[in-house]
């Protein structure tokens, strides 16, 4: 009779984190979906729309060969990019604790921004959703259990806005 018993909590509660998990990626996912339709918004034209080398004239030589080697004269100008990643994130800063993750970055190259969203596994069925975004100048960080639960969210400071910048321009290139 008790095994009985313990089998429906089991079930029960097992059903209740698949409901949890489901609902929790549905409203990040919502949330994430806001957040990236105001970086899209709050875009602005990239003027030119095409690439001319005249434009890098008077830059130090490393930078000019860099853009000679990455731009093709009449190319049109990038103003936005999605990149998606897979890869294992170290979760310690002390020792290595690597977690799959899986993530996908909108880049948005006029009124500088980005967000990073990713999933990162805790364990099997447990995932952490995680934005890294810079948006109108100003940074964010946040980290959510399940999508439900946050477990981090950094305030806006100058110091991250600065990093968070730091950040795009390290990437952009």
């Amino acid at each position: 009779m008790w095994i009985k018993g313990i089998a429906i909590i089991s079930v029960f509660i097992i059903v209740c984190l698949g409901i949890a998990t489901i609902y929790g990626g549905y409203r990040w996912q919502s949330d994430s979906d806001k957040l990236r339709a105001k970086l899209i918004r709050e875009r602005q034209t990239v003027k030119p729309k095409i690439y001319d080398p005249k434009e890098i004239a008077g830059l130090p030589a490393p930078v000019q060969r860099f853009f000679r080697t990455v731009l093709k004269d009449g190319q049109a100008m990038v103003s936005a990019v999605k990149l998606s990643q897979t890869g294992k994130f170290n979760m310690s800063e002390t020792k290595a604790k690597w977690s799959p993750f899986t993530a996908t970055q909108l880049v948005i190259t006029q009124r500088l921004g980005f967000d990073w969203d990713a999933r990162i596994q805790m364990a099997p069925g447990l995932n952490t959703f995680v934005h890294d975004t810079y948006l109108l100048g100003e940074g964010n960080l946040q980290a959510s259990l399940l999508g439900l639960f946050t477990v981090m969210k950094t305030s806006v400071t100058p110091e991250l806005n600065q990093g968070e910048l730091l950040r795009f321009f390290a990437e952009a290139a």
